[in-house]
């Protein structure tokens, strides 16, 4: 049975943020400091609202056995038992906004994953093995572990700003539903500052696409606060299965910094096989 996170809520160190509620420390995990935000009771329905605070995390060093290069988008190996395809996405009644055939992707290819995951599959996660090398050799889930699927919400070349009062897309939102009835978690990521995490948080909601405030935010603490940290401290206590994101860099800052094109070969194949680059969400 995979681990909810239902009694591990990821929340800041923000006195704004725990008017009315009860902070409560977590073991740190790889030199992080976590502290949940919100005691629950542990009932599989408690909603909680949790916000991933990074410090730099360490990428562990992968053992031969750990390393696994990509697998089909299927997500099944040989050995695993066949399952009923998915239910059709998007729906007709709901179409997607203009632009976001690869969001119904990342969609597909998550729900997918999810059920390999119930059936016993070990599956590749969306985040590399090796803290330096391009090879595209990923991390391999472990059984049992919370799947998370993140969704970068940073537009190209600038920090996401939360609209005021967004419009309702309600396309996108059943999609992100579908997710959540397959348990996995949705993670937003953005360098807006935690102080915003309000905003943000109001800006999901009214848009339908975290219509109860229970997915996870990551957001920047301090300057030194990189994506590349926070998606480490989540990946080091989860299975992030995919992410979503408008550019390369939104999935490995390595990216940024390669020669070339011919460079990235290696991670490259990796864009629609656990990687998809979609339109902004939320606005560009």
């Amino acid at each position: 049975m995979r681990k909810r996170l239902a009694g591990l809520s990821l929340a800041l160190l923000a006195a704004p943020l725990l008017s009315g509620c009860v902070a409560v420390a977590i073991p740190a995990v790889a030199g992080s400091t976590i502290v949940g935000k919100r005691v629950v009771d542990g009932s599989e329905n408690a909603a909680t609202e949790r916000v991933v605070a990074s410090a730099a995390v360490p990428s562990p060093v992968p053992s031969p056995q750990s390393e696994i290069t990509q697998l089909p988008a299927t997500i099944a190996p040989a050995s695993a038992p066949a399952l009923p395809p998915p239910a059709a996405y998007p729906d007709p009644a709901s179409p997607l906004p203009s632009g976001q055939t690869n969001f119904a992707r990342f969609v597909r290819y998550t729900q997918a994953a999810a059920r390999q995951a119930a059936a016993g599959a070990e599956l590749p996660s969306a985040v590399l093995s090796d803290p330096v090398a391009i090879d595209g050799k990923r991390r391999r889930c472990v059984s049992g572990e919370q799947l998370v699927a993140v969704i970068d919400l940073d537009p190209a070349g600038r920090v996401f700003a939360p609209l005021a009062s967004p419009s309702k897309l309600t396309g996108l939102a059943l999609g992100l539903a579908v997710l959540r009835q397959e348990g996995v978690e949705i993670a937003w990521l953005s360098d807006l500052s935690t102080t915003q995490s309000g905003s943000l948080r109001t800006a999901l909601e009214q848009s339908g696409l975290d219509p109860r405030g229970q997915d996870i935010i990551s957001l920047r603490r301090e300057e030194s606060d990189t994506k590349d940290q926070r998606r480490a401290s989540l990946a080091a206590i989860t299975c992030i299965i995919a992410i979503a994101g408008d550019e390369r860099p939104d999935f490995d800052t390595r990216f940024k910094y390669l020669r070339n094109a011919e460079a990235g070969a290696g991670i490259e194949p990796l864009i629609g096989d656990g990687w998809f680059l979609i339109e902004p969400l939320l606005g560009k």
